[in-house]
């Protein structure tokens, strides 16, 4: 079986719901998982993934600083980031210009085909 070569990002301090992620993106996708920003800035740096699912925690929390640090980002492409948050923090996102912001919780089916879409077109899901 071939590998996967489009990396995930995902940054989610909850083990459980970042290991329910990674089972469900792993098929399909090289999946990384962090929460140390130095580590995501690396790895953001080494591999440049193809799309970010991000939990940016309380707000004004550093989630949400590292959301604006990975936008600032330089990389050779776009890169989608995907917010899944139990905050009801729509608007923000918006204003962060996010590419998805999925309320928890979030099915893990509906997390896949949300970086399906977005990865095969580099496209905007709102």
């Amino acid at each position: 079986m071939m590998r996967p070569t489009r990396a995930i990002l995902i940054i989610e301090n909850d083990l459980a719901t970042a290991e329910m992620y990674q089972r469900a993106l792993s098929q399909h996708y090289q999946v990384f998982t962090s929460t140390v920003e130095e580590d995501v800035l690396a790895l953001v740096s080494v591999n440049t993934p193809h799309a970010v699912v991000l939990e940016p925690g309380p707000l004004n929390g550093p989630g949400w600083t590292l959301l604006a640090e990975l936008q600032r980002h330089p990389s050779p492409r776009y890169i989608p980031i995907i917010v899944c948050t139990s905050q009801a923090r729509r608007r923000l996102g918006m204003e962060m210009n996010v590419a998805a912001y999925l309320v928890k919780p979030v099915l893990p089916a509906t997390l896949l085909n949300i970086v399906r879409r977005l990865t095969s077109e580099d496209g905007r899901e709102t």
